[in-house]
């Protein structure tokens, strides 16, 4: 408990581990008990000092405010999800897809369930005696343009969407809210996924992967 304490209190600008012991010895053990704390108060501790205690209630404050709008824009986010209107032959295509997509096989590269040194993802077989290209029977089946998706629809996101990724705010603004939605490249850390997000919110814009809310 003492720890975990600590750690938050951590957080607040001008705080190291020595100062949040002292914080938590003067019986404050989260930002929001400091937030609600007047300056004079965390002032008159021993070891913080005035213009110290100054700094630890601003900081406390714009924490707390930003968790409150953070609360707020997923609030809003869950109460209203973005989705996108087909018209009816659109509708029809997507579910063709999926039912296509379940219905197709598995396509790996020739002799990989033999081999540790052949990767499972497809390659096209070559050789004269190779069975797969001869699509010989009880063979990994070929691709062939008789499994593809509706040209219509090859792309889409099962949402609907047309998925586009994005990496910075810029990407973000340049997405059009009626037809495309975002998806956060892997690269992006989680300060600036956050702002991502944050903007996408107040766009109107879709992220298809966003962060999981951790209960």
């Amino acid at each position: 408990m003492e720890n975990e304490a600590i750690t938050q209190l951590t957080t607040i600008d001008g705080v190291g581990k020595a100062k949040a012991k002292i914080l938590y010895d003067a019986g404050f053990t989260t930002i929001g008990s400091v937030k609600n704390a007047s300056e004079e108060e965390i002032a008159e501790i021993k070891g913080i000092g005035e213009k110290l205690g100054q700094k630890i209630k601003a900081s406390a404050d714009l924490i707390e405010e930003e968790k409150i709008e953070e609360e707020k824009t997923t609030e809003k986010i869950e109460a209203s999800p973005i989705t996108i209107t087909h018209d009816t032959e659109t509708k029809r295509l997507l579910n063709v897809r999926k039912k296509q997509k379940s219905k197709k096989p598995t396509f790996k590269q020739t002799d990989s369930h033999k081999k540790k040194k052949l990767a499972d993802y497809w390659r096209k077989p070559d050789g004269i005696h190779n069975k797969t290209r001869y699509s010989k029977h009880g063979k990994c089946p070929l691709v062939e343009a008789g499994y593809g998706s509706p040209a219509a629809v090859r792309g889409l996101h099962p949402s609907g969407f047309e998925e586009i990724i994005v990496n910075n705010i810029k990407e973000v603004e340049s997405l059009k809210t009626d037809r495309q939605a975002g998806r956060i490249g892997r690269t992006v850390g989680a300060r600036k996924r956050s702002i991502i997000e944050k903007k996408a919110a107040e766009l109107g814009l879709k992220i298809l992967n966003p962060t999981r809310k951790v209960e």
